[in-house]
C-alpha cells in the first residue's frame, strides 16, 4: 500500500447488482459504515432496461440510452448481424459492433472521452464481462488508457502493459460463484500494480458480484452472502490505503450498483407462446420472421419495417398474458403508445435508431423467496435456475440501486431527499474538475452533496398510466431540473 505515490481524483466502485438491503453492519460492514458516514443517495435509480451493459454505458456516458445507443444487454441490429442477436456481454459481438459503427458504437462521448481531452488518465480495472468492461471506457485504446479485464483477458489494453500484468499475475483464477479469488486476484492488481505504476486521476472498479453469484445461486443464498462479503473485503483494502494515505483530502470516491435482482419464481417460455399464436420472434427478419429481438423477463422485439399491424398484433397479444406486466410501443401521444393499452415509449427515456419498436416486462410482486427477502416474478431464461436471481424490468426493488459519495469538501452523514441515477457522477466529476459537462449529459452534478452549495431545484412527480382489458400499468417519472428518472412502474388489475 505505501507504494500508492499518489491517489486518484476520484474513484468510482461499481457492485453489480447489489441490492440496498443486503449491505448490513454484519455482512459489509465496510460499505455500511462508508454509506453512514458519507452522501447517501437512497432515492437513485438506475435507468430502464435494469440491465447491465445499458446501465454500464449510461454511468459511462452520464446519460440515459437514448444517447449511448445501448437500449437493451441483447438485442437485434441489423448493421452488426444480419441473422443472429448482438450480446452487449460478448468481446467478439462488441468488437464486430465497433467495426460496423467505425469505432463509434457508443454514440455518446463518455466521461473518459472527456477527461482525455483535458490531459487527465483513465483505468479501469473489472471482473465484469467483457462487454460491460469495453462500455466503460470504449475508446481506451485511443486514449491509451488502462483497461484490465479479469474475466476476458482479450479486453485487456495497452497489450504490453496488459501482457505484463499477466505474467506477474496470471494464470487468472476460474469464474466462480462465488467469484472470490477472481475479485481478490482483481484488488491486488488494483492496489499492487495499476495505483502506484500507472497513477490515474480516474479509476473506475466494476466487482462482478453479487450479480452472478444472485443469477445463479439465489438472492440471500449463502453463496450470495459469501459474494457480498468478499467485495466489502475486498472493498475494504482499498479504503485502508485511501485512508491511510497522506494525500487522501485529494480522492473522492464513490459507490454505486447498476441495478437490483429479483427472485425468479414462475417460468414462462414467452417465444415458444408466441410462435403457437403465429407471432414468430426469431433472430433476423424477414417474410417468415417478422419479429426479431429478445423476450426474457424483459423483452426488445424489432417489428420489420415498423409495420404497424405487425406491432399491434404482437401488442394486444401480450396483454392477454398472464405473466404480462407493462408494454411501450412508439408513435404515441408521450404517455400511451400508438396501440391501445400501451405506454409511450419515451417514457423510457431511449429513443434512439437502435431501440426495438416494443418493449414489455414482466410482472414482478413484493412476495418473499426462499431466503426471506422480497421480490419475486415471472421470468424466461435458460442460464437462470429457478430461484434465481434476474432483472430488467420496472419493479421499485430492481430499479434502487446504490449510490453514496465521500470526500473532502462533501457533506457527511448526509441522507439526499432528491432523486439521482449513476447517470450523475460523470457530470459531478466534471463539475468537480471545472470542466463543462458535453450537451448529451443528461444526469445532473449532485450539488446537494457538496457543503455550502445551493440546492437542486424542487422535485417533480408525474405518474402515467395505460388501460388495458386485463390491466393497467403505471409508470412513475421524476423529474429535478433537466434530468429526468424512472422511479418505478407497476401493474393493477382491471
Amino acid at each position: 500500500m505505501t507504494g500508492i505515490a499518489k491517489l486518484p481524483r476520484f474513484v468510482v466502485f461499481v457492485f453489480d447488482a447489489l441490492r440496498r438491503d443486503m449491505i448490513s453492519a454484519r455482512h459489509m460492514p465496510h460499505l455500511r459504515r462508508f454509506i453512514d458516514e458519507g452522501c447517501d443517495f437512497p432515492a437513485s435509480r438506475c435507468v430502464f432496461p435494469s440491465a447491465t451493459r445499458v446501465n454500464a454505458a449510461a454511468l459511462a456516458c452520464g446519460a440515459m440510452p437514448a444517447a449511448t445507443g445501448v437500449v437493451a444487454n441483447q438485442f437485434f441490429d441489423a448493421r452488426v448481424y444480419a441473422n443472429k442477436l448482438f450480446h452487449t456481454g460478448r468481446h467478439d459481438d462488441m468488437q464486430a459492433a465497433e467495426r460496423a459503427y467505425g469505432g463509434a458504437f457508443v454514440t455518446a462521448p463518455t466521461l473518459a472521452d472527456v477527461l482525455a481531452s483535458h490531459g487527465y488518465s483513465v483505468a479501469v480495472v473489472s471482473s465484469g464481462s467483457a462487454g460491460t468492461t469495453h462500455l466503460l471506457n470504449p475508446r481506451s485504446a485511443t486514449h491509451g488508457h488502462v483497461t484490465l479485464c479479469l474475466s476476458d483477458w482479450r479486453r485487456s489494453s495497452p497489450q504490453a502493459y496488459a501482457g505484463e500484468i499477466l505474467r506477474r499475475y496470471g494464470p487468472l483464477p476460474q469464474a466462480a460463484t462465488p467469484n472470490l479469488e477472481r475479485i481478490r486476484l482483481q484488488m491486488d492488481m488494483t492496489l499492487e500494480a495499476v495505483l502506484p505504476e500507472i497513477a490515474p486521476d480516474v479509476l473506475l472498479i466494476w466487482f462482478s458480484d453479487p450479480d452472478s453469484t444472485y443469477h445463479e445461486c439465489g438472492i440471500g443464498s449463502p453463496q450470495s452472502i459469501a459474494a457480498i462479503e468478499n467485495t466489502d473485503r475486498q472493498f475494504g483494502r482499498f479504503l485502508d490505503a485511501w485512508r491511510n494515505h497522506p494525500e487522501s483530502a485529494r480522492c473522492m470516491v464513490a459507490v454505486c450498483s447498476d441495478h437490483a435482482q429479483l427472485s425468479a419464481e414462475r417460468r414462462v417460455r414467452p417465444k415458444d407462446a408466441m410462435r403457437a399464436a403465429g407471432l414468430v420472434v426469431g433472430n433476423r427478419l424477414d417474410a417468415q420472421t417478422p419479429y426479431a429481438g429478445s423476450a426474457g423477463y424483459y423483452g426488445a422485439i424489432r417489428v420489420d419495417a415498423g409495420n404497424p399491424e405487425k406491432l399491434a398484433m404482437l401488442a394486444q397479444w401480450l396483454q392477454e398474458q398472464p405473466w404480462c406486466g407493462h408494454i411501450f410501443t412508439p408513435d404515441g401521444d408521450g404517455v400511451r403508445g400508438a396501440i391501445p393499452g400501451t405506454l409511450d415509449r419515451r417514457l423510457l427515456m431511449l429513443e434512439h435508431a437502435r431501440a426495438p419498436e416494443l418493449y414489455y416486462t414482466m410482472r414482478a410482486d413484493d412476495a418473499r423467496n426462499r431466503f426471506g427477502l422480497p421480490g419475486t416474478c415471472w421470468f424466461a431464461s435458460r442460464e437462470i435456475p429457478d430461484g434465481g436471481g434476474t432483472h430488467g424490468g420496472l419493479h421499485r426493488i430492481e430499479m434502487s440501486n446504490l449510490l453514496a459519495l465521500q470526500g473532502e469538501g462533501l457533506r457527511q452523514s448526509y441522507r439526499s431527499p432528491w432523486p439521482a441515477s449513476q447517470t450523475d457522477l460523470a457530470p459531478t466529476v466534471l463539475s468537480r474538475l471545472g470542466i463543462a459537462a458535453p450537451a448529451t449529459m443528461t444526469g445532473r452534478a449532485l450539488s446537494e452533496a457538496i457543503e455550502n452549495a445551493a440546492e437542486p431545484p424542487p422535485v417533480e412527480a408525474r405518474v402515467f398510466d395505460a388501460q388495458s382489458a386485463r390491466h393497467a400499468q403505471f409508470l412513475r417519472l421524476w423529474r429535478v431540473g433537466g434530468s429526468a428518472y424512472i422511479d418505478q412502474g407497476w401493474v393493477e388489475q382491471a
